[in-house]
């Protein structure tokens, strides 16, 4: 199963680290951990009590369990009565809208635009060959400067498709390794909805 930012198998106070962008995201930075934790257990369409529970208030009180968040009673009763403060509350309806299929599909664009610009490298300056003509009038032209100009652009580029491609879009398979392989694009997201409809 392919999961977002997926909090298992990482220690507590190192899940912001795993995931930057979790770190970066306003409506998480006002939230402790276990209250993250919570959040995503929740409220993360690729958590399988997302899956599991229809009913929110069930729901909530497993996510309570799997987060190990231990809130104050009033606090703990609102959040069994799915009566979120205002900062759970914002927290929840980000989590609960990332799309697993475009973030999937997202890391996997990044990887195929790294994956060709290694091939223009490879290559070197024959990628950038042009033939004229036919028989004795056969002409090759090596474009040097546009190999010059490719290649330091490309060595722009790479720091940046690099930090996303090790960022991953939160995009993780549940054993915790960054998801290979293109057939699980944007369905993703519409088969962790249906399935338990199967």
């Amino acid at each position: 199963m392919t999961r977002l930012f997926d909090p298992t198998g990482i220690k507590p106070d190192d899940y912001r680290h795993r995931y930057p962008e979790l770190e970066r995201t306003e409506e998480f930075t006002n939230l402790n951990v276990r209250e993250l934790l919570f959040v995503w257990w929740y409220a993360n369409p690729t958590s399988e009590l997302v899956i599991e529970y229809q009913d929110p208030y069930e729901r909530a009180q497993a996510a309570l369990e799997r987060s190990k968040y231990n809130p104050s009673k009033v606090e703990r009763e609102s959040i069994l009565r799915c009566q979120f403060n205002t900062e759970m509350a914002a927290a929840i309806k980000k989590m609960s809208g990332y799309d697993p299929g475009a973030r999937f599909r997202g890391y996997m664009m990044i990887k195929s635009i790294f994956d060709h610009y290694e091939g223009i490298i490879k290559d070197g300056p024959a990628k950038f060959v042009t033939v004229e003509g036919k028989g004795e009038n056969r002409v090759e032209t090596t474009d040097y400067p546009k190999y010059v100009t490719t290649s330091a652009k490309i060595a722009e580029e790479i720091p940046g498709l690099l930090s996303k491609l090790e960022e991953g879009f939160g995009v993780l398979d549940s054993k915790g390794e960054a998801v290979e392989g293109a057939e699980e694009s944007s369905a993703l997201h519409d088969w962790h909805r249906n399935k338990n409809s199967n």
